[in-house]
């Protein structure tokens, strides 16, 4: 009889520890799926230039998660002759299919036309639950200018 108790008690001390590690561990989970979804872009390598320089379109590739609130923005900053020529864009990407999508941004310069050559380019993606709680990804990088063929 005195073998049994202490394998008895090792067994009640195992099934505790178990339940003792899983519990939380479950509860970890169900915080996280309520954590704010998370976007990614990606901004091309080269943005368009159109109308003697009174636009460039630069190509972005973003993804986010469906029923998401979200909101891309893109600026071009390029050096013009010592001038600065700069735009930025917002718009909502709607609908958000969890899928990459691609899409062609158009940025308009405010005091001077862009040309052809390299520039500052950065996009933000800003990735909103239906609670309000967002998460933004940006992606920025030196960009090339190219007239369109």
């Amino acid at each position: 009889m005195k073998a049994k108790f202490p394998l008895i008690a090792a067994g009640a001390m195992g099934v505790g520890a178990v339940l003792a590690f899983a519990l939380p561990a479950g509860a970890s989970v169900s915080v996280q799926s309520q954590s704010p979804p998370a976007g990614t872009v990606k901004l091309g390598q080269k943005a368009t230039l159109q109308a003697n320089g009174a636009v460039v379109f630069a190509p972005v590739k973003v993804t986010c998660r469906p029923g998401s609130y979200t909101q891309l923005t893109v600026l071009v900053a390029e050096n013009v002759n010592g001038n600065i020529a700069s735009g930025t864009t917002y718009t909502q990407v709607d609908p958000c299919t969890g899928q990459p999508q691609s899409m062609q941004i158009a940025v308009v310069p405010t005091q001077k036309a862009f040309k052809a050559g390299l520039a500052w380019g950065q996009a933000t993606l800003q990735t909103c639950n239906q609670n309000g709680e967002c998460r933004t990804a940006v992606d920025q990088h030196e960009i090339t200018i190219v007239k369109k063929r």
